[in-house]
């Protein structure tokens, strides 16, 4: 009979059971081919007397006492993902989604994808995979991915945009001019089982090999691999660090922004500056650049000064046309010259960018895209250059091959709702969706609206931004310690700051300006600036004088931000944001919603809008214990109130009171 025995801990495992999983049951390591005995039916009764298999399941890997909201959201994504099915769930910030999605889906036995959105979501789940495997005993292996500007140590390439980083290395490696390894054979056992970016940056400067690289190499065997969104929905980027999703448990953690993403990864932008950059290149390797200049003269002729939009199958007939060739004959005839142009510019001591590389690259796209799912926008860049956009309209195309080649999928985050549209715009209908309880105690969550106000266009006025601040001003008073306020654009903000001020509800104090007896403090525009403004808040708010932070949604403080216990003790919402209808891609966005269903575009643009609220409130729930008032400050909350996420409104919406 045929056994494999894990070489960690030695557990033994029938055929059947590792075609069904490749990781020990009882350690988490990944078993090999190599692990295989064939062992005598005497063996094989002697196995079945003396061995007992350990709890199985997410209980045995949850390192907490969990809340009774977990249980049923690992239950349930234990159940899905083991059938091979889509879960979409929406819990709040602060809820513990991610040791639970991790616990569920390291409970089916299968190898996970985790896909994220910024470093601090990774570093989270390397730590919760840590305190699994403490609590579980296991030895469950982790590693992130990342960029070559995150991974890389060679100052050259982290200098690069990702798409030039990539063949700026090839050529530096194939030329001998990189001093780290990105090839080799045996890592020894110095490495830990969780890989974070600072234990790989440090291992590879210790030991001389690429970080990269080196990430790359041990992801084919982990349990778990962490990696940005973009690594996933770009089909180019898998293959090229070799991520294979095929039969891997998918996790998409704060994937309210999916659908963006996943259209971001399939458009591109032709521009006057990368076309002249392009001819400059081809002059500098003796190569005529005539079907540049015929682009250049297209471009001069259809863009205006107000955008134009064109479909994406009259871009390419336009092109076609334009240059006389198929645009993947153009293609294939360039394309060596990409490494010579590279060869030449690290002969002379430059950095190795290609500017004709990302031409071609758009050329591809407009070539092989769905072209009906796509629109051309041509429109004057911010410093007056001529440009056009080759826009995705359509989100489906990124995602449902990916989940379709995964075995299953968890698709997570605080702000999904309404679910049944988030996910017919993300074209998975057939997914299974699920809202749980915040795990705050009921009674911490308060949710109210005024609807005495509104931030409409029609209704915008200095009339209406002093009645924002009477209002504010006085619900503020009772609220203590930190207070959120969030507006739909930094403009109206900054309106809104100097018409409360001319009234008295902001006073200048000395060098600070205060409402009521609160310190007032102003978003950065900057990283580096917000990142100071926000540690001086967060000080003041904890405070018994307290602190008010003015922000915009969708900004910094807005999303990925937290704010727990006095930090934030109320949130106010200024109106609600709404993406510019005038923009052309955000009509361009509607009409093929519409096109596809009646009314689905419209709803989908009241979706975006409340997505982002969402996102602001979710700022001031982080723990059990937590409390936070949240203020909604737009009469439209009350129309669209099924918009709002369900843990913010489980004990209803009341109206505002200043009695």
């Amino acid at each position: 009979m045929e056994l494999y025995v894990c070489p960690k801990c030695g557990w033994q495992h029938s055929a059947e059971e590792y075609r069904e999983s490749r990781f020990c049951v009882k350690c988490g390591k990944l078993l090999t081919y190599r692990d295989k005995r064939v062992l005598t039916s005497q063996t094989n009764v002697v196995r079945k007397k003396t061995l007992s298999r350990p709890q199985k399941g997410f209980l045995r890997l949850f390192p907490y006492e969990p809340y009774p909201q977990q249980l049923k959201f690992m239950k349930d994504a234990e159940t899905v993902l083991d059938k091979g099915g889509v879960l979409v769930a929406e819990a709040c910030n602060g809820f513990g989604k991610t040791v639970c999605a991790l616990s569920s889906a390291l409970a089916t036995g299968r190898r996970i994808i985790y896909a994220t959105r910024t470093h601090e979501q990774v570093r989270q789940v390397l730590r919760e995979i840590e305190q699994i495997n403490k609590k579980a005993g296991t030895d469950f292996s982790a590693v992130a991915l990342a960029s070559r500007q995150n991974l890389c140590l060679n100052q050259i390439c982290r200098r690069l945009p990702q798409t030039e980083a990539v063949e700026a290395c090839r050529v530096l490696r194939n030329s001998r001019r990189c001093p780290y390894k990105s090839r080799f054979s045996f890592l020894g056992s110095s490495l830990p089982p969780v890989l974070s970016t600072r234990r790989l940056l440090n291992y590879g400067r210790t030991k001389g090999i690429c970080p990269y690289y080196l990430s790359r190499k041990i992801s084919q065997d982990c349990t778990v691999v962490v990696a940005p969104y973009q690594y996933i929905f770009n089909e180019s980027i898998r293959a090229t660090v070799g991520l294979d999703i095929n039969g891997k448990v998918l996790v998409f953690d704060e994937a309210h922004n999916a659908d963006k993403i996943g259209q971001e990864v399939l458009s591109d932008t032709l521009s006057e500056r990368g076309l002249d950059n392009a001819v400059r290149e081809l002059e500098l390797v003796g190569v005529p650049s005539v079907f540049i200049g015929k682009l250049t003269d297209y471009l001069e002729k259809t863009v205006r000064e107000e955008p134009v939009v064109k479909p994406g199958s009259q871009l390419f007939k336009d092109l076609t046309e334009v240059l006389g060739e198929d645009l993947s004959f153009i293609v294939e005839s360039f394309k060596p010259m990409v490494d010579e142009i590279r060869e030449k510019r690290i002969s002379r001591g430059e950095v190795p960018v290609c500017y004709l590389n990302g031409l071609l690259n758009f050329l591809l796209l407009v070539d092989s895209s769905e072209k009906e799912s796509y629109v051309a926008i041509y429109r004057k860049s911010a410093s007056g250059l001529n440009l056009v956009e080759y826009r995705c309209l359509d989100p489906s195309l990124a995602i449902k091959p990916v989940i379709e080649e995964a075995h299953a999928a968890l698709i997570m985050s605080g702000t999904l709702s309404p679910l049944d549209l988030f996910t017919e715009v993300l074209g998975l209908s057939e997914a299974e969706t699920r809202t749980y309880s915040a795990i705050a105690k009921p009674e911490n969550v308060r949710t109210y609206v005024d609807i005495s106000v509104t931030t409409k266009f029609q209704e915008r006025s200095a009339d209406m931004l002093k009645l924002y601040g009477e209002r504010i001003s006085k619900l503020a008073k009772n609220v203590p310690n930190g207070v959120l306020i969030f507006f739909p654009q930094r403009r109206l903000m900054n309106e809104a700051v100097a018409i409360w001020r001319r009234n008295g509800f902001i006073r200048r104090r000395g060098r600070r300006l205060f409402l009521g007896k609160k310190i007032v403090f102003v978003e950065g525009t900057r990283a580096v600036e917000n990142a100071r403004i926000v540690d001086e808040y967060k000080k003041a708010a904890r405070t018994d004088q307290g602190a008010v932070l003015f922000a915009v949604f969708r900004g910094r403080n807005a999303e990925g931000s937290n704010f727990p216990y006095e930090e934030a003790r109320g949130v106010f919402n200024v109106g609600l944001p709404y993406a510019d209808y005038h923009d052309p891609l955000v009509k361009a966005q509607i009409g093929f919603f519409n096109r596809k269903k009646s009314r689905l575009g419209e709803l989908w643009y009241l979706m975006d809008a409340f997505r982002a609220a969402n996102q602001a409130m979710g700022r001031g729930i982080r723990h059990r214990d937590d409390w936070c008032r949240f203020y909604l400050m737009d009469r439209r909350y009350a129309t669209h109130w099924k918009f709002i996420s369900k843990w913010a409104v489980e004990n209803g919406i009341e109206k505002v009171s200043l009695s």
